[in-house]
């Protein structure tokens, strides 16, 4: 695949993600500005399957937030694509300048480790801050306390646009963002993202689904890889998976936004592919004027 090519892929997640975040605003500002406008709320909110949760136990307004339900089925369907496409907060911070992606990736030292500093296996078990963080969240909403609607991204971002246009300060917005330029673009999303967490869980329920029945899937080919790591290298959220293993057919990590920055930056024919029930949407090829990283930027080593 030409150097061209795999930098137009980038280019155009980046002007949809774009384009999602303006239409985020406008939903949120037409919402909230003038007092007595005739919309009362962002219809993103309706899609936002976490809150809607806690919003139709609280209203019984199930059927009102279709929306929300729809996602969450597609994303049992296909995985976080919401996280690697549309999400207003996630693809804001994302494009944020970061202390971490100043320095040349290693995929070693994006490999998850314990306490002690060993590298965790990707068979082994380990907590993960984001499922405890959304068990404590729910926990606390049964006991009538509903913190999620200060940490859910959607509403995160929703309140940082209306602060703004009311002349007050978003400090969640603005924790995130120091967040995301100090430690990692995208470990708030990884991490600690009660929403990511809630997709995450929703994605493992179609983990066992062929490409062919997926609308979005990953797929590999293991006898085109070389484990070179660029692909890991590219990724957004860090992850090293689709690198390491040994598979081929549909990959499935829970936190897989499924964005194919890791397809377009694989240098080796067949290797990686997006594919949409089956039909190639995106595929890696041999990369020309040697081979860099999605924006000659990215170096990776092993």
């Amino acid at each position: 695949m030409k150097k061209q090519r795999r930098r137009a892929v980038h280019w155009v997640r980046r002007a949809v993600q774009l384009a999602f975040i303006a239409l985020f605003v406008a939903s949120a500002w037409a919402a909230a500005w003038p007092p007595n406008a005739t919309l009362d709320e962002n219809f993103f909110l309706r899609v936002d399957p976490l809150a809607g949760i806690t919003a139709a136990w609280e209203s019984g307004l199930w059927l009102y937030l279709l929306p929300a339900w729809i996602l969450l089925g597609l994303t049992a369907l296909s995985g976080r694509f919401f996280c690697g496409w549309i999400c207003p907060l996630g693809s804001a911070v994302e494009m944020l300048p970061s202390l971490e992606s100043r320095r040349a990736r290693k995929i070693s030292r994006l490999r998850p480790r314990d306490i002690f500093g060993r590298t965790i296996r990707a068979d082994d078990r380990r907590i993960r801050l984001k499922y405890v963080f959304l068990g404590i969240l729910l926990l606390l909403f049964s006991l009538g306390i509903n913190a999620i609607w200060i940490f859910d991204p959607l509403v995160v971002a929703n309140r940082a646009v209306i602060f703004v246009l009311l002349g007050g300060v978003p400090f969640v917005f603005i924790a995130l963002v120091v967040l995301a330029v100090v430690v990692g673009p995208r470990f708030w999303c990884q991490e600690m993202c009660p929403l990511g967490a809630c997709l995450s869980l929703a994605s493992m329920a179609g983990s066992r689904l062929p490409a062919a029945a997926s609308p979005l899937a990953l797929v590999k080919d293991e006898g085109a890889c070389t484990h070179c790591g660029k692909c890991a290298c590219a990724c957004p959220f860090g992850i090293t998976e689709v690198a390491d293993s040994r598979k081929t057919g549909r990959l499935f990590m829970a936190d897989c936004a499924l964005c194919g920055e890791c397809v377009a930056a694989c240098p080796e024919k067949g290797a990686l592919s997006l594919r949409a029930l089956g039909a190639p949407l995106l595929g890696s090829g041999k990369a020309r004027e040697g081979q860099e990283g999605l924006e000659g930027a990215i170096t990776c080593e092993t």
